[in-house]
């Protein structure tokens, strides 16, 4: 399999461990998207990067909205600023399996067609043994594989067993002792007698993010695929510009996985968490009347959001508790309506008045405007006009 991910020779290993080192790479992520004209909120990025720290539990994050809002530019200098690998694929209408994703056995030519993807995967493989190609500081760094146009296909048929695996990754332990429950195995043919299967692990230094345009050429995510993904909503664009070319700027500078595992955390400040858990409880006890709750899945995933969200931030633990509400319990609400259910109108108002107890003025708005139509359409939040 040949290589796909190649430094530059004068590629650096980038020191960024612990809290400084983070504020600092977020730092040069918002210098590079001003010098690169694209501006996004800074809430937007903060969302992002806090959904790729939860990957353990919520290995996907979604970029969903309207076409032409700068969705797929967001992960593209968000990595070259990080210093992390960037795959890009796009994803293809006629994709209807994981062959689609990792490559098939060609039995006419007797050799495996290997995409990208899989390419790249081997490369990244930490517990795959090294051979004398390998580059160290490859597998060493980050990869964030970008899934652009993700619903052209339903992401069920060609990513719910990738999406099954990533969920187990946990299981595979350091040494690789318990490796195959979470790899991914490669049809490479007929073996021969003694021979293992090929297998791919996809680790922890592997992220996932997508892009998902919504319109009527598209296929609406699963509860399933929601479940476990973080869904960031581009609302349409407060002024029209005219258009940037993309820039591809290679990093001088890449980061180490060991350094990304310095940024992780488990747990809240104990001053936080019987306000998440009594947060939580309200919000399920009013989801149930609408046969709407939320499993431990999802009370996991918020928790861990909220425990990484960056600290030094004013205001953190309101900000997390916000894109929470909107990642997570907002989506379970679409299709509501007040005129035929009928505790729709009880369970928006508690909902809303739980949203306004956090103080985040433009999801206060956007929530109460979308209560006021006929049935409950979420479309994300427009923060461009808020005062920063």
């Amino acid at each position: 399999m040949a290589p796909l991910l190649i430094l530059n020779k004068k590629s650096q290993a980038l020191s960024a461990s612990g809290q400084d080192g983070e504020k600092l790479r977020l730092k040069a992520c918002t210098k590079h998207f001003e010098d690169s004209k694209y501006h996004f909120h800074p809430r937007m990025l903060l969302a992002f990067h806090t959904s790729l720290k939860t990957a353990d539990i919520s290995p996907l994050v979604v970029l969903a909205g309207i076409s032409g809002t700068g969705k797929s530019q967001l992960p593209r200098l968000y990595a070259e600023a990080m210093g992390m690998h960037l795959l890009n694929v796009a994803v293809q209408p006629r994709w209807d399996s994981p062959q689609d994703l990792f490559g098939f056995y060609n039995y006419m030519e007797h050799r495996y067609k290997a995409t990208e993807l899989a390419r790249a995967l081997r490369q990244m493989d930490l517990l795959r043994g090294q051979t004398e190609n390998d580059d160290a500081r490859v597998r060493g760094g980050m990869l964030l594989v970008l899934l652009d146009e993700m619903n052209l296909a339903r992401v069920e048929y060609y990513f719910s067993e990738l999406l099954s695996k990533l969920e187990m990754r946990h299981v595979a332990g350091p040494q690789g002792g318990s490796r195959h429950p979470a790899s991914i195995e490669i049809d490479v043919g007929s073996l021969v007698e003694g021979d293992e299967p090929e297998h791919l692990l996809v680790g922890y230094n592997v992220l996932f993010a997508g892009t998902m345009n919504e319109d009527e050429t598209t296929q609406a995510l699963s509860d399933k695929v929601i479940d476990r993904a973080n869904v960031l909503r581009f609302g349409k664009p407060a002024d029209l510009k005219r258009d940037k070319p993309p820039r591809h700027q290679p990093p001088e500078h890449y980061i180490q996985h060991t350094d990304w595992q310095t940024w992780l955390t488990d747990d809240l400040p104990t001053d936080r968490k019987e306000d998440f858990k009594k947060t939580c409880e309200n919000l399920n006890v009013t989801l149930a009347r609408i046969h709407r709750p939320f499993g431990q899945r999802v009370y996991q995933a918020m928790y861990r959001y909220v425990a990484n969200y960056p600290r030094w931030v004013p205001d953190w633990y309101q900000c997390a508790m916000a894109d929470q509400f909107e990642q997570k319990i907002i989506p379970r609400l679409r299709g509501l309506s007040r005129d035929t259910d009928e505790k729709a109108g009880e369970v928006l108002d508690e909902i809303g008045q739980l949203i306004a107890d956090l103080h985040d003025t433009a999801l206060t708005g956007a929530f109460n405007e979308v209560c006021e139509r006929p049935v409950f359409q979420w479309m994300g939040v427009n923060r461009e006009h808020e005062h920063e």
